[in-house]
């Protein structure tokens, strides 16, 4: 017959026991196996970089997005918001990255650590096809009365803002608004980054517009994450590098944008 101390005993070893593979687990959830998940920030509304489809968010920064989560071996989860709101919900610790086609400025680096570019491109000028004999030298953007639109919050509401302030501007929500606005006459030209333009007038759907493809500005194309995050900073950066160097980059630019014109 067994004692009640050793009953006692064996209740205590049962309860240790317990509490240590409670602590294993916990200790799992921890480790490589359970790391959390990659919150990316972005706003979908910037084809081809990133934008809604049936399947959910894809584009460039989806493709890119899900090769960085394999390289460091994170889930990642999506958030969206409008395009103005990315930087603050970054500050706030609501998200781990930005993912959403943001070009380096020095305003933003003020704010946020930007990882190495991903792509180098450019604000470019868009103008109806019909329009071509018209306003198709692209000095003639500076010209008083011009109606130039713009998405709000982009590099191009800065480059407007700088250089055509003789021009009349218009601030769309996003670059179907602009599009639309475009078509129906109501400004002579769209001004938005390089990869827009490109993926818009290599599309047969859309030979009504055409892009005048003298760059206006040189921009680079990068990750944010927080000022203080120095150490996702370093993994984004070399899982950037270990991608480029196993050729799955270019592939990703050119499905989403076959032609690429510049004209220096």
């Amino acid at each position: 017959m067994r004692s009640r101390h050793d009953s006692t005993a064996r209740g205590l070893t049962l309860v240790v026991a317990l509490v240590a593979t409670g602590l294993l687990s916990a200790g799992c959830a921890l480790s490589g196996i359970g790391r959390p998940a990659l919150i990316v920030a972005t706003a979908p509304t910037y084809p081809p970089v990133v934008f809604e489809s049936e399947n959910g968010i894809t584009g460039i920064e989806a493709d890119l997005a899900r090769i960085v989560g394999e390289k460091i071996g994170r889930e990642i989860v999506f958030r969206r918001y409008p395009f103005p709101e990315l930087i603050d919900a970054l500050e706030r610790g609501d998200v781990d990255v930005i993912m959403s086609g943001l070009s380096v400025t020095p305003e933003r680096s003020a704010r946020v650590r930007f990882t190495d570019p991903y792509m180098d491109v450019g604000q470019l000028a868009l103008i109806r096809t019909q329009d071509l004999a018209r306003l198709g030298r692209i000095q003639w953007i500076r010209r008083p009365e011009t109606r130039v639109g713009y998405q709000r919050g982009t590099t191009g509401e800065v480059y407007v803002a700088d250089h055509l302030t003789r021009s009349v501007a218009f601030a769309f929500e996003s670059v179907g608004d602009g599009l639309r606005s475009l078509r129906a006459g109501r400004i002579d030209y769209f001004v938005h980054d390089s990869p827009t333009i490109w993926r818009l007038t290599g599309d047969p759907a859309h030979r009504d517009l055409i892009g005048l493809y003298r760059p206006l500005t040189e921009e680079h194309l990068a990750w944010a994450v927080h000022r203080d995050d120095s150490e996702l900073a370093r993994l984004l950066n070399d899982a950037l590098s270990r991608s480029r160097e196993e050729g799955l980059i270019e592939p990703i630019l050119n499905r989403w944008i076959p032609v690429r014109v510049r004209v220096p």
